[in-house]
């Protein structure tokens, strides 16, 4: 137990997650940050967006790799790499896209890696691997086994000493509770509603009626969204730094650095 106060540095750290349709800038939405102390962590559809900018980058092809991006962050006294030691350590600001992608590896891992041994281990050996792929092939054990993982790896993520941000496609999703049918990001099963527990933000990314993107904070009914630090307007500007410092203002760390 540690007796820390509301004024600790290490409440002043953001965790955020970016949520919406497939096109409407959220990965390049990275841009608004300062390249030299943001690191992009980008799943394996590529940096194609962010092209013409000149971040530091970290591409991850599997949950594995997904799972040595946060060892990096928290053992960085075993980064045996210099330029990447560096990076590591100069680095304010974890963009990781996607949590979607995050979610189909976590997936992607359970049925061809941990299915493919625990069925070995059950046929003794007559099989290998599970019929059929991924979500179809997902048993009841495997869905609890991928709740877990998803919500500890947003956990840690999110409790590093650094702002986190996670974007995520959208989907609509049934609240099998009270029927309802919600705005939720794009993560399989009960995560899709229970993700949001995990960042003090939770935006959806969406055009106004002029056409000009914009971040809703607030959760209307119908799209999941929140605004823990209770200072953003409805709809804020799609700008990560003049959100930081909107929240940050008047603290020690009044700007996203």
């Amino acid at each position: 137990m540690k007796l820390t106060s509301t004024q600790a540095s290490n409440l002043t750290t953001i965790s955020a997650l970016l949520h919406g349709d497939s096109g409407i800038g959220k990965t390049t939405s990275a841009l608004t940050l300062p390249s030299d102390r943001t690191l992009l962590a980008i799943g394996e559809r590529g940096t194609l967006p962010l092209r013409n900018s000149d971040y530091p980058v970290l591409q991850f092809n599997n949950w594995s790799e997904m799972q040595d991006v946060y060892r990096l962050f928290a053992f960085p006294d075993k980064i045996e790499d210099a330029s990447l030691k560096s990076v590591i350590q100069r680095t304010r600001i974890l963009f990781i896209d996607s949590l979607s992608e995050c979610s189909e590896m976590c997936m992607r891992h359970i049925v061809t890696v941990d299915r493919k041994k625990l069925t070995n281990e059950r046929t003794k050996g007559q099989r290998d691997a599970p019929l059929g792929i991924y979500e179809d092939q997902m048993t009841i054990d495997d869905w609890g086994l991928y709740g877990n993982r998803i919500q500890n790896m947003m956990s840690v993520f999110t409790r590093l000493p650094i702002h986190v941000i996670f974007t995520s496609l959208s989907k609509w999703s049934t609240d099998k509770q009270g029927g309802e049918t919600l705005r939720t990001p794009n993560l399989s099963g009960r995560m899709a509603q229970l993700c949001p527990a995990q960042f003090d933000l939770v935006l959806h990314m969406e055009s106004d009626s002029e056409g000009k993107r914009t971040w809703r904070t607030f959760n209307d009914g119908n799209v999941i969204a929140k605004d823990a630090s209770g200072v953003l307007d409805q709809f804020e500007e799609a700008n990560w730094t003049k959100l930081f410092t909107k929240i940050l203002k008047g603290s020690s760390n009044a700007k996203a650095d």
